[in-house]
């Protein structure tokens, strides 16, 4: 049997629809918010950090035992937005070159891994390089796929459109503050270079999480994209119409 019949065959069996594209967004976000906040609570509980001022997130997963839960949490989190960008990407839930994944998107998930393996008090160059890489890549690369947008439903503009787009712009918005005051030095500002830090991550979190409404009940892990030129795949002459291509 030709391979385009067998990956024909393949998207008509329900068997393969077993977990929903969804998921991987709502997990990756309920994954991530989940362990920044159990790690300050844990550090918090240890008397590692203040209520006040505000603790950046890193302060949090520096002694034991938080930064157990900090490193798998944030490592397990950083492979479901690898998977997370993919998905959105195959999808056609967003406008990205390749370019862009490769140079934004991919590399800010490898950053959430550095800089969750690395903490800032042993390996403070590591860490920051990962933080920098996942703050500054995953805010341009929501920019950019917010503002060129397409939608599988051809409409034009649609509710979670929009507000991937306020969410974007208030993600790089935290982003710079970050910079500016982690720039100033955090001796002198603290309280402001947490806020900002924190509150760049929930708008992250929050981006990804407008997928697990948006992707609704038709797209799957297992998705299966329509190609219309046959000679892309090198077929051969009995693929006639429209070709399908398995992808992510």
């Amino acid at each position: 049997m030709p391979l385009y019949q067998l990956v024909t065959a393949a998207r008509s069996d329900p068997d393969r629809d077993w977990f929903k594209s969804k998921y991987i967004a709502l997990l990756q976000c309920t994954l991530t918010v989940v362990t920044t906040v159990v790690c300050w609570a844990v550090a918090l509980y240890n008397g590692h950090v203040k209520v006040w001022p505000i603790p950046m997130i890193s302060h949090c997963g520096v002694y034991p035992p938080e930064k157990y839960i900090f490193s798998i949490g944030l490592v397990c989190a950083a492979a479901l937005m690898f998977m997370f960008i993919w998905i959105v990407e195959t999808a056609g839930k967003i406008y990205s070159s390749r370019t862009t994944a490769w140079v934004l998107g991919f590399p800010c998930s490898i950053g959430l891994m550095v800089l969750a393996v690395c903490n800032c008090e042993e390996e403070p160059t590591l860490h920051y390089i990962g933080a920098i890489s996942y703050f500054v890549g995953f805010a341009i690369w929501c920019l950019l796929c917010s503002f060129k947008e397409l939608s599988v439903s051809d409409v034009k503009s649609t509710v979670w459109i929009v507000a991937r787009q306020v969410l974007s712009l208030a993600a790089l918005w935290f982003t710079i503050g970050l910079g500016i005051f982690m720039g100033l030095g955090y001796d002198e500002h603290p309280s402001e270079v947490a806020i900002c830090e924190w509150s760049a991550v929930l708008c992250a979190e929050l981006y990804i999480l407008t997928f697990y409404f948006d992707l609704g009940d038709t797209y799957f892990v297992e998705n299966v994209q329509e190609v219309d030129n046959c000679n892309q795949l090198n077929f051969d002459d009995e693929c006639e119409g429209k070709c399908h291509l398995l992808s992510v």
